[in-house]
């Protein structure tokens, strides 16, 4: 029997094994912060083999919110709706987990009527609004919205509390030396700013009888920031004062939100490693979290000592039946989460909830159709450059994942297709053909280059290139070309490099480019080339760059369609992805999961 298929005790409940479903925001609430129908069907497809579930975190006020819709447990009139969201966590054996957090100084600056309140005035580094210092009355306050909350979470039927102790939030902002800068009991020593949240807990575990969790950072990941030492010696206090697991994570919203959110970027294991030094201090348990996103995972890190039991968030979103797959019960590959933040948090920043690059089933064949796939090159279209560029190796896994369910379970014929025998062999067809390259009308330039340069046997060393335009595709290729040696110039047009990247994939991509001494020209476009001259226009100004080996053109895409007008007139023709509309990886996954369901 696997270590992470046994048992788990914690106060006195009982998992039935060693998974946790980590919290994280859907924004599928209301603005008033009741439990949804999209809430119930979300939980209730991951509910099956979880020893317990983590709903998103449940807001103590309405002015103390992160999100505009998320869930509250401010008032007895959530009760029923609670209730209803925990009895959907039973129904397949999991204990329910209520995860309570006050934001603090990290409440969403964009939601009219929120507080801003903290352990001083100091604002956060990366921005929003100053808080306020909070005074002996609005301590109290604070903490009582603490415990009023975990007497309605075991009222509306909830196993556990967690107590949100880490990541930049309320009561991690007592906690920090750089934030809290008070000089009453609440603040300078160690023992004074461990005492607001020690107090919370104390009220919690004098009012209710299901066990309370703590979530806490065992390193904020910034030289001012709470230490693993520091986080060791809390973990210890917490034992004394009645807590029953402690919940490891690592990493600051405010000044590290990649570690927080464990950006493919961060080294994996990390945090495995921090839960293991306060495991080895503490008698118990202790839960490990972030990037076990591979079948071995899970068992790894208990059969090694790291961690009593896991959290997992978002490989959850990437695939419900991960914990069914890794115990042996779904005999099907895991769907990988490439840990890109795309959709999860972009989703919830554009207001339509929780998404996912990869969530969508692309297994048409599995609707009763007869697939047969045509593929004049390699499975994987883009994807074969995109898990090139660095930061994104995880790219690799999801391609490969797709590539081994397809080629596993439908016909792929690699040739190209001819528009007179898919009229005459088959009912449907289906177009994604991708899109090509725009062709530079740059006089002199024969000779150039798109995102196949990153291909292995095509990447130019030590030479001098230009990249034209400054999105996404042309800045990541230009860290690729340098990190090989080449002197490499960026033209673009606007003033922005990469706008429309995901912001925590952007932040590390222009720290690179600043780092490796990447040059940009902005307000500038290529006006001709003569020899190994290029001639710009900047901002009206003529300018020029000499001796350029080559130039990378990434001024955008059009769609390849051609087929689609011969089709049409003789069968059924469908466009998906960027044949249909240049656009992202997951507009390309979800138009693709759409338009099977439609057939």
């Amino acid at each position: 029997m696997s270590l992470i298929s046994e048992e788990l005790v914690i106060g006195n409940r009982r998992l039935k094994n060693r998974f946790i479903m980590a919290p994280v925001k859907t924004g599928y609430g209301t603005k008033t912060g009741e439990v949804t129908d999209r809430h119930l069907q979300f939980y209730r497809r991951r509910n099956k083999y979880l020893g317990a579930i983590t709903p998103e975190p449940f807001y103590l006020h309405p002015t103390l919110r992160e999100l505009p819709v998320q869930i509250g447990i401010h008032n007895d009139n959530m009760i029923t709706g609670l209730r209803k969201l925990a009895d959907v966590i039973h129904e397949n054996g999991s204990l329910a987990i209520a995860h309570l957090n006050h934001p603090g100084r990290m409440a969403n600056p964009n939601i009219p009527g929120n507080q801003y309140l903290s352990s001083s005035d100091q604002v956060c580094a990366t921005g929003g609004k100053q808080p306020i210092a909070m005074d002996n009355e609005t301590i109290a306050d604070a903490q009582a919205l603490f415990q009023n909350a975990a007497v309605r979470a075991q009222e509306a039927g909830y196993d556990f509390i967690e107590l949100q102790f880490g990541h930049g939030y309320l009561i991690a902002q007592f906690l920090s030396e750089n934030v809290n800068n008070r000089a009453d009991r609440y603040g300078g020593s160690w023992e004074n700013r461990l005492r607001f949240g020690l107090e919370v807990l104390e009220r919690i575990k004098e009012t209710i009888s299901i066990p309370v969790m703590v979530r806490l950072s065992a390193d904020e990941i910034f030289p001012k920031g709470l230490k693993l030492d520091d986080m060791i010696r809390l973990s210890v206090a917490l034992e004394q004062k009645g807590a029953d697991a402690i919940h490891v994570s690592s990493g600051s919203v405010c000044e590290t939100p990649p570690w927080y959110f464990q950006h493919m970027s961060i080294p994996k294991g990390k945090t495995w490693e921090f839960a293991a030094k306060i495991k080895n201090e503490v008698a118990i348990p202790v839960i490990a979290v972030g990037q076990i996103n591979e079948k071995h995972d899970p068992e790894k890190i208990l059969k090694d000592g790291l961690a009593d039991a896991v959290a997992i968030g978002r490989p959850l979103i990437a695939d419900p039946d991960f914990v069914g797959k890794v115990l042996g019960n779904i005999p099907s590959p895991i769907r990988p989460c490439a840990c890109c933040l795309e959709g999860c948090i972009g989703g919830i920043r554009s207001g339509k909830g929780l998404m996912c690059v990869v969530n969508p089933e692309v297994g048409k064949e599995e609707r009763g159709h007869k697939v047969t796939l045509f593929e004049k090159k390699n499975l994987g279209g883009l994807f074969n450059l995109a898990y090139r560029a660095p930061r994104k190796t995880n790219l690799e896994k999801f391609k490969k994942y797709f590539v081994d369910e397809v080629t596993e379970k439908i016909d792929v014929i690699f040739e190209e297709a001819h528009p007179d025998e898919l009229i005459a062999h088959y009912h449907t067809v289906i177009l994604a053909t991708g899109s090509l390259p725009k062709i530079p009308n740059i006089p002199g330039l024969k000779e150039w280059h798109w995102a196949e340069i990153l291909e292995p046997d095509k990447t130019p060393k030590n030479k001098r290139g230009v990249i034209v335009g400054g999105g996404f595709i042309g800045a990541e290729i230009a860290e690729v070309l340098e990190k090989n040696g080449n002197d490499v110039t960026i033209i673009k047009r606007s003033q922005e490099i990469a706008p429309r990247m995901e912001v925590m994939s952007r932040n590390f991509l222009l720290k690179s480019l600043k780092e490796l001494k990447v040059k940009i020209v902005t307000g500038a476009d290529v006006v001709r080339k003569k020899g190994g001259t290029l001639y710009l226009s900047i901002d009206g100004k003529e300018g020029r760059i000499e001796n350029v080996d080559f130039v990378v053109y990434t001024k955008g895409m059009v769609p390849e369609n051609s087929m689609e007008n011969r089709l049409k007139e003789k069968t059924e023709v469908f466009l998906i992805g960027d044949c249909k509309e240049v656009g992202r990886a997951m507009d390309a996954i979800h138009s693709a999961y759409e338009c099977a369901l439609s057939v």
